[in-house]
């Protein structure tokens, strides 16, 4: 089968939790990218970004200017391999593939859901914290504080422009977008036709539900550990892995019911900004 874009998903569809490109009046179709290619993304994006860093810091300090490059090769990284799935594996389109989509409304429901995202967060800690006590001395770090040095130029680039607006936008195109569609893809669709096209026919392997349990947990777990390696103790890493599945899982959850990423790229822009407002507007002593 060529390279084209699908007919329209046939009204009334019981998948109403897949990609709704791949659903078509005959059946689902399965691009070539799946679980394998989602893995070897995390790989590159973990690779990449280390490897160069480390060979940076050769030749620059630590400051916001390594930072920053880091921050370029993760980015680089994140948009190369999810572009590459799309152009050699998929519809060719980075909307039809991953759902990067918007409507006005993702704006209310990223905003809502981006709140009470940090709300739910606050609460899950503070019960962690009680249960768990900190001892004297012990302070709990998060990944935040690392792009919040520097001047003034440097914390809106780093801060404001990278965590809260670029970040966002391509974490959740990798991470909502190939590796929950992906993991989803890859549990849910058996390929019946030739390997060698892009998209084929498929048939189902197991329910769609229970993919989409297995993706979003799966996924959310991923994106959970691509953040734990800037923080140095335990309690930090646990504390940051439960911040990022959480929202990871919000995000995923919005995905897969709206069938696009915009509400959840809203969703993770609101939760680093007012992560963001409270490191620079609250005294330190204030924080949990």
């Amino acid at each position: 089968m060529p390279r084209s874009f699908p007919p329209p998903a046939a009204q009334g569809t019981p998948f109403r939790l897949a990609n709704p490109t791949q659903l078509t009046p005959e059946g689902p179709l399965a691009p070539r990218w799946g679980a394998g290619l989602a893995l070897a993304g995390l790989v590159i994006v973990v690779l990449v970004p280390l490897l160069g860093t480390l060979a940076l810091a050769e030749v620059l300090p630590f400051g916001p200017e390594l930072i920053f490059a880091s921050l370029l090769l993760t980015w680089t990284a994140m948009f190369g391999v999810t572009f590459y799935a799309s152009r050699r594996h998929g519809f060719r389109s980075l909307a039809l593939d991953f759902g990067l989509r918007f409507q006005w409304i993702d704006l209310a429901v990223g905003l809502g859901a981006g709140i009470a995202a940090r709300v739910v967060l606050a609460i899950i800690l503070a019960v962690l914290t009680l249960l768990w006590p900190l001892q004297d001395g012990e302070v709990i770090q998060g990944n935040a504080e690392l792009f919040l040095t520097g001047d003034t130029v440097w914390l809106l680039i780093n801060g404001v422009l990278g965590g809260v607006l670029i970040a966002p936008f391509l974490e959740e195109l990798f991470n909502r977008g190939l590796v929950l569609r992906g993991v989803q893809n890859a549990l849910w669709l058996r390929r019946t036709g030739n390997r060698g096209d892009a998209v084929t026919p498929a048939v189902q392997r197991r329910s769609i539900v229970a993919s989409t349990v297995m993706a979003l947990l799966v996924s959310s777990l991923a994106f959970g550990l691509l953040h734990t390696g800037a923080v140095p103790d335990l309690r930090s890493s646990i504390y940051l892995l439960l911040s990022t599945f959480t929202v990871g899982l919000v995000c995923g959850v919005l995905t897969v019911f709206t069938g696009r990423l915009g509400a959840a790229i809203v969703t993770h822009i609101v939760f680093n900004g007012t992560g963001v407002a409270l490191l620079l507007l609250v005294p330190p002593e204030l924080l949990p």
